[in-house]
């Protein structure tokens, strides 16, 4: 959903900056759009950050409760499924690295150029070199400005409108902001819609460029200025990490801009940078606040470990509704009366999560993270008097071990060794009988960590039935394939034969 999101966002941005400045083309500048473009390509670039906004998380717990006694089903691992969505993120990240990679190449021949230039002059406070792998003038980070070695033989009027044109890029700081587009092209290299309105960002920045130029001097002079740079570069390509000057794909369309006298050449006003800032993150702000239509509770349902699938949860109040968390652990619910509900989780091998009191409201959506605690063992042992065993504490042998997995990544609990109590004499000639229970927690390793007494009917029948588990050994119970401790209760009920 937040891929979507994000797609719908970036094409409905884009769209709106591809669409405004064409409506007002003949009303604002070369400037102006340009500040349209790289407000559009930045918030592109930030919705993926902005759209991952979630509702305040409630984190909710509740006491540990027995659950129902269960039955294991050994069953045979489903053959697994093809996962589309990780076949989808492996091609987005491999055309990401080429697209960055086609890029870093550039910047690696932008250095190289650099290195073996020579020094020629200064211009307005900026370096300028002369370049013999370079065909045409432009603009490298530093900020300097590069010439190609012709530029010795150029006339003067011709230098001067070249300098001033890539200073202008340099008091723009236009190779930052050609950066967005730059972002924008890798992050979604696969949406035509990223690559136009970088390249539609980079035109109205050389336009914008040309402006200023033309403030000083005459567009026929300009023109021809322009057309005897883009021949002599005819044939060759440019580093895409530099701001070449004239580009022979975008040339016809600054030609006609700059003869074209009713033109506005004023540089970007504040105002309309501040409006397209403003309509921008309104229309940023309406998908952050988008969630899902209709849903009022949504959240993930977790153990110590990790999510847990197919776990049942279970609203009551108004209307009950019951349905399962997904293959990830999260759930959701719409169309929820407003009121007050209780909130029952169920998973078999864990405690019976119960929550009271929650409000759900209209028009808004709630979340609720949702943790569980593994259930208890539940251990029962009768002792017959009448059938005494003897005095001696007999030990039962233990099988080897077996891992059986149930539902809920957990595995069930296995009593080892235990060791059988024995009916105390004189509770036997007093004819004393009950039960005792106990409860112990037992430990990553299968040993009892603690026991304590919870009911005896007398000292004597609590000390036999201590004494005697105290000495078992349970298999350590797992979950998620990780040893984790348990409570556990233990009845040892005593009774005499009539």
């Amino acid at each position: 959903m937040l891929v979507l999101r994000v797609l719908i966002g970036t094409t409905a941005l884009l769209l709106a900056a591809g669409a405004a400045t064409r409506l007002f083309a003949r009303r604002w500048s070369a400037a102006e759009r340009h500040a349209v473009w790289t407000v559009a390509l930045i918030l592109s670039l930030s919705l993926p950050l902005l759209l991952r906004y979630e509702p305040p998380v409630a984190v909710l717990s509740g006491p540990v409760l027995e659950v129902q006694r269960l039955t294991i089903t050994v069953t045979p691992d489903a053959p697994r499924a093809i996962d589309y969505a990780a076949l989808l993120r492996y091609a987005w990240l491999t055309g990401l690295a080429s697209v960055a990679a086609w890029w870093l190449l550039g910047f690696v021949r932008v250095t190289g150029m650099v290195a073996s230039s020579t020094e020629h002059s200064t211009y307005g406070g900026v370096p300028v070199r002369t370049c013999a792998a370079l065909r045409m003038p432009a603009v490298a980070a530093g900020p300097m400005i590069l010439l190609p070695a012709s530029a010795a033989d150029w006339p003067q009027e011709r230098l001067e409108m070249v300098l001033r044109h890539e200073l202008a890029h340099v008091r723009r700081r236009d190779l930052l902001w050609r950066l967005a587009g730059t972002l924008a092209c890798c992050l979604y290299w696969f949406h035509p819609l990223a690559w136009w309105a970088a390249a539609q960002q980079r035109k109205d920045s050389e336009m914008s460029c040309d402006d200023q130029v033309l403030s000083n001097c005459s567009s026929e002079q300009y023109a021809t200025g322009l057309v005897a740079v883009a021949r002599e570069a005819a044939g060759h390509r440019t580093p895409a990490a530099v701001m070449a000057m004239a580009k022979p794909r975008e040339l016809e369309g600054r030609l006609l801009a700059v003869l074209d006298g009713t033109r506005r050449r004023q540089a970007a006003s504040t105002l309309t940078v501040l409006t397209t800032l403003a309509l921008g993150l309104l229309t940023v702000s309406q998908l952050v606040a988008w969630q899902d239509p209709g849903v009022q509770m949504k959240g993930t349902v977790r153990d110590l470990v990790g999510v847990i699938p197919n776990a049942k949860v279970v609203l009551k109040g108004v209307s009950d509704y019951t349905f399962e968390t997904g293959p990830d652990g999260s759930y959701s619910v719409s169309g929820v009366p407003e009121g007050l509900y209780t909130i029952n989780v169920l998973k078999p091998g864990y405690a019976l999560l119960s929550i009271a009191g929650r409000k759900i409201e209209v028009g808004t959506t709630a979340r609720a993270d949702l943790y569980l605690s593994l259930g208890k063992v539940q251990e029962t042992i009768t002792v017959d008097g009448g059938k005494p065993t003897g005095d001696a504490p007999v030990a039962t042998p233990a099988g080897p071990p077996s891992r059986i997995r149930v539902s809920g990544n957990v595995q069930a609990a296995k009593l080892v060794k235990k060791v059988n109590p024995s009916y105390p004499p004189e509770a036997k000639q007093a004819r004393v009988q009950g039960v005792v229970r106990m409860r112990a927690v037992i430990g990553k390793e299968g040993e009892i960590l603690g026991l304590t007494l919870l009911m005896s009917p007398s000292p004597e029948l609590a000390r036999s039935a201590m004494e005697a588990v105290n000495q078992w050994k349970w298999q350590p119970t797992l979950l998620n394939g990780q040893p984790v401790e348990i409570q556990t209760d233990i009845d040892v009920n005593y009774t005499l034969t009539k």
